[in-house]
C-alpha cells in the first residue's frame, strides 16, 4: 500500500498523518490529528509483512484485549480500523515518548519520582492481572509519559488470557518479549507462569529507572541464567547508600528467581516502599 492510500484510509475518517513516530519489522506508528487538530498516535500493522499466523495469533489478540480493558494508566485504544493491506490502531498520543527515550536523555529516576511513576505502572499491571489478563512484553519501550506526569501502559501484542476454555490456570510455552527482561523460567524453555513474566519485568524496569542501566546482560544467554539464578542483582544493590532499604528489598523481590518466592503483584502493590513519606512528589513534573 502506498503512503498516499495510507492517507486516504484515515482520511476517510477525519484523520491526517503528520510524521513517523517509529517503526518495526511489520509495523509503524505514526502522530495524526483529526479535523479539529487534537493529537493521536497510529499503529499501522503491514498484513504482506506480518504474516497471516502472526496476524491471526497475535494481533487480532491485541484488538480484541484492546477492547476489553479501561485504565487510566493503558494507553486507550479510540478506533482500529481494517483493510485489505493493513489494521490502523488509533490511540492516545503521549507527547513525551517512551521511558526507555526519557531516560537516555534525561537519565535515572531520583528515588521519590520512580516512586510516583512505578506505582502507576503497578496499577495498570494489577489491573490487567485482576482481568485474567498477561501483557508479557513489559519493557520500558512500552511504557510512555504524558505531559501531566501520568504513565500509560502500552502495546499489547504479546499480551493473553491467562485462563484456558475451562477457567483453568494456562501456563505458557511462547517465547515473546524482550530477552533483557525475561526470567530465568523462559531463558531455560520451561512452560510459565505469564503474570510471573510481568512481574520479573517489573523488576527490570525499576531497575532501569533508578540505575539507568540494564540489571542483565542479554549478549550471552548462559551467563545471564547464572547470573539470574545467583541473585547477584541482591549484591549489586547492597552498594546503594543513598536509596532506601524497601527500595532494595522491592527489587530483589520482583527479580527473584525462585517462582515461589517471587512477589506477586497483589503484594507488589501494597509494599511498604510506596508508604514512605514523599509518594507522589515529582521534583521536576514532564511539561
Amino acid at each position: 500500500m502506498t503512503s498516499r492510500a495510507k492517507h486516504k484510509v484515515l482520511g476517510k475518517v477525519g484523520y491526517n498523518i503528520v510524521k513517523i513516530l517509529g517503526k518495526g519489522a511489520y509495523s509503524k506508528v505514526c502522530l495524526i490529528v483529526n479535523e479539529t487538530g487534537k493529537k493521536y498516535a497510529c499503529k499501522i500493522i503491514k498484513k504482506k509483512l506480518a504474516g497471516l499466523d502472526f496476524i491471526e495469533k497475535f494481533v487480532y489478540r491485541e484488538v480484541e484485549i484492546n477492547n476489553m480493558i479501561k485504565h487510566s494508566n493503558i494507553v486507550k485504544v479510540h478506533t482500529i480500523l481494517e483493510s485489505k493491506d493493513a489494521i490502523y490502531m488509533i490511540m492516545d498520543y503521549c507527547r513525551h515518548g517512551d521511558l526507555l527515550e526519557y531516560i537516555k536523555n534525561f537519565g535515572c529516576f531520583p528515588e521519590e519520582n520512580a516512586k510516583n511513576y512505578f506505582k502507576q505502572i503497578v496499577e495498570a499491571v494489577c489491573y490487567l492481572h485482576d482481568h485474567d489478563i498477561a501483557h508479557r512484553d513489559l519493557k520500558c519501550e512500552n511504557i510512555f509519559l504524558m505531559w501531566n506526569n501520568q504513565v500509560k501502559l502500552g502495546d499489547f501484542g504479546f499480551s493473553r488470557s491467562c485462563s484456558d476454555g475451562f477457567g483453568q490456570k494456562a501456563l505458557s510455552d511462547t517465547f515473546c518479549g524482550s530477552l533483557a527482561y525475561a526470567p530465568p523460567e523462559i531463558l531455560k524453555g520451561i512452560s510459565y507462569d505469564p503474570k510471573m513474566y510481568d512481574v520479573w519485568s517489573l523488576g527490570c524496569v525499576l531497575y532501569i529507572m533508578i540505575t539507568a542501566s540494564m540489571p542483565f546482560n542479554d549478549a550471552n544467554v548462559r551467563k545471564m541464567i547464572k547470573f539470574q539464578m545467583k541473585k547477584s542483582v541482591s549484591t549489586i544493590t547492597l552498594l546503594w547508600p543513598k536509596h532506601s532499604d524497601r527500595l532494595k528489598n522491592l527489587i530483589n523481590s520482583l527479580l527473584e528467581p525462585d517462582l515461589d518466592k517471587r512477589i506477586t503483584i497483589k503484594f507488589v502493590k501494597i509494599h511498604s516502599w510506596f508508604e514512605e513519606s514523599g509518594i507522589g512528589k515529582v521534583k521536576k513534573p514532564l511539561s
